[in-house]
């Protein structure tokens, strides 16, 4: 890997299919999905797709839309199995966990980006992303980078 930081807008156009491991507000995944990307989330219980959607269906939770902007409920759909592969891993998660997350679902996943959701920012996940030929972004917002290209 080169020492050249990475364009995170390049990245992004270059992606289609997004991994949150955990995210600070709904905002995330509306947008990202908004942007065109397959959105998967992972959780203890497994992986799920988000998608947008009127109402939710029987038992189904969802998020609402907190504003007029906002169209739909943002859903998370257990999936069987991983979604591999997919182009970026966001992480929101404690820099204790970063390890885990690359060893257990960046690399199974083939992903080539590690992106670090701010305020989170570290340089021994900077250090890991690098030995391991993987491209890392941080102090960029996904999703509203996302909105604005």
């Amino acid at each position: 890997m080169t020492n050249t930081k990475p364009d995170p807008r390049q990245v992004l156009r270059s992606a289609k299919k997004i991994l949150l491991v955990d995210w600070p507000d709904p905002v995330v995944p509306r947008s990202l999905l908004n942007a065109g990307f397959t959105v998967f989330g992972f959780s203890p219980g497994g992986y799920s797709v988000a998608e947008i959607v009127d109402a939710p269906a029987g038992s189904q939770n969802g998020f609402p839309p907190r504003n007029a902007n906002e169209k739909g409920y943002l859903l998370f759909t257990q999936i069987d199995g991983s979604p591999k592969p997919v182009d970026i891993v966001n992480i929101y998660r404690p820099e204790n966990e970063h390890a885990a997350i690359i060893e257990n679902h960046v690399l199974p996943l083939t992903a080539k980006v590690v992106w670090l959701h701010p305020p989170l920012t570290s340089a021994g996940t900077r250090k890991m992303a690098a030995e391991k030929g993987l491209v890392f972004i941080e102090d960029v917002n996904i999703a509203e980078l996302a909105t604005a290209i």
